[in-house]
């Protein structure tokens, strides 16, 4: 038998190649599990370890006065306030100002904050009710409840009012005055912890908005009153414009 040094040196360093290639592969195999791993329980890691706020209370409030042109009432007959329409607000304005309010509570104490709602017996979502002067569709609980009901690690009571102040009335002859009345949106947020703790407290009044002219006039005991009422954009302007500034105090 001749022994052939040539083919037993190459089969035995082909061995030897294949044997690193194969260390070199677990190696590096072994590096890019452990730093998934790190990734994944890295303090960065958005899903995992990041804060949680529940928005369990959120009231959002417009003066009929704003949002109404015409209405009536009869002062002799106990009657008044009749005219008023309910508040109307987009499904796409909702949507956007919930977020919006979402985003800003996130901001304020990092975390992911979304509305909330709890259920009654048929599964139905518990929420604010659309009336005369209430936006309806937005979460409404208690801070108790919402220590029950959700686990999180904050919880956020969130306050919407567009107010009106009045001017002095201008006339008054025959029955017929004029007005004016000033509109201001109120913007107020507080945020507790499991502990029950206030963390967080703040609020903006913006009042810098075209005033509103109210026309009243009586008639036969009848009182009429008309007004340039504010649109859904100018509503809707007035909400950003005061989380802009709750945003930047």
């Amino acid at each position: 038998m001749v022994f052939n040094w040539h083919t037993t040196r190459n089969f035995v360093t082909s061995k030897y190649l294949n044997m690193k290639t194969k260390l070199v592969l677990i190696f590096c195999l072994t590096v890019n599990i452990f730093l998934a791993t790190a990734q994944n329980t890295s303090p960065n890691n958005q899903n995992d370890l990041i804060a949680t706020t529940a928005i369990y209370d959120f009231d959002w409030i417009i003066d009929p006065e704003l949002v109404n042109r015409t209405t009536f009432d009869m002062p002799n007959d106990g009657i008044s306030g009749n005219g008023f329409d309910l508040v109307f607000v987009s499904r796409n304005m909702l949507d956007s100002v919930v977020r919006a309010i979402e985003i800003l509570v996130g901001e304020k104490v990092p975390s992911t904050a979304k509305c909330v709602y709890r259920s009654d017996r048929l599964g139905r979502h518990i929420a604010t009710r659309n009336t005369v002067q209430t936006v309806g569709g937005l979460p409404s609980s208690s801070r108790k409840k919402a220590l029950l009901g959700f686990e999180r690690d904050y919880y956020a009571d969130v306050l919407l009012k567009f107010g009106t102040t009045r001017g002095p009335i201008i006339g008054d002859v025959y029955g017929t005055n004029v007005s004016r009345i000033r509109p201001y949106v109120l913007l107020k947020i507080k945020v507790f912890d499991q502990e029950k703790k206030r963390v967080y407290r703040n609020r903006v009044r913006l009042r810098n908005f075209k005033k509103i002219t109210r026309l009243q006039v009586a008639v036969g005991g009848l009182n009429m009153t008309n007004r340039n009422a504010l649109s859904q954009e100018q509503i809707s302007e007035m909400v950003f414009m005061a989380i802009e500034a709750l945003r930047n105090k």
